[in-house]
């Protein structure tokens, strides 16, 4: 059974193994429902490697909604 831990790491895999922006959109929507320190950390890194807007509106968004969990 897949722990918490388990979903995070396949989501940041993926997160960083693609180059599909509505894929790495989804991804940042799922960081941001998970929520939790490492998930908080990759947002905030990720915001800093990209200057694609809708990337980084979604990554805003994420890491908005990661603060409250």
């Amino acid at each position: 059974m897949a722990t918490e831990d388990d979903a995070l790491k396949t989501l940041i895999d993926l997160y960083e193994s693609s180059t599909n922006i509505a894929l790495k959109s989804a991804v940042a929507e799922g960081l941001g429902i998970a929520g939790g320190a490492a998930a908080r950390a990759h947002l905030i890194q990720a915001l800093g490697q990209t200057s694609n807007i809708e990337l980084r509106s979604a990554l805003v968004r994420a890491l908005g909604q990661a603060t409250h969990r």
